[in-house]
């Protein structure tokens, strides 16, 4: 085989080469825009804006407190929500005015009262020298 016809076959089986790997950088990007639209069709976004009442996770997750064993609440709140970073994060402030730290918007979720909020809110009241006995 010549030189000339050499690299003649050469310059095809290149060209081959560039084709498939052009058809597979399509596939690639096929199957990631696929991918992308399966994932968005299932996700919610959170809208949750300035002055918003927000819930926050009660960290350390899984936590469960000795009083109320398996009904420990997995969130505490109200929190206001006073300013709204870049990268789904928040800064929250608590109902007395306390500043918290900076949380990430995957652990807070929007406010809703709970039902029995109202009721916890009542025997505190009524027995305060039981919260005061379990405060410690």
């Amino acid at each position: 085989m010549t030189s000339e016809a050499y690299q003649e076959a050469m310059s095809i089986t290149n060209l081959d080469m560039e084709a498939k790997r052009a058809q597979a950088l399509d596939s690639l990007i096929k199957q990631k825009r696929l991918t992308v639209e399966s994932y968005n069709k299932r996700v919610r976004k959170k809208s949750i804006k300035l002055d918003d009442l927000v819930w926050k996770i009660r960290l350390p997750m899984g936590h469960k407190d000795h009083f109320y064993g398996k009904w420990t609440p997995q969130w505490e709140g109200p929190f206001k929500v006073i300013k709204v970073y870049s990268g789904n994060s928040y800064g929250l402030q608590d109902i007395n005015g306390d500043m918290t730290r900076n949380i990430n918007g995957k652990f807070i979720k929007a406010y809703h009262p709970a039902v029995w909020e109202k009721y916890v809110q009542n025997t505190q009241k009524s027995f305060p020298e039981f919260w005061e006995y379990r405060k410690k």
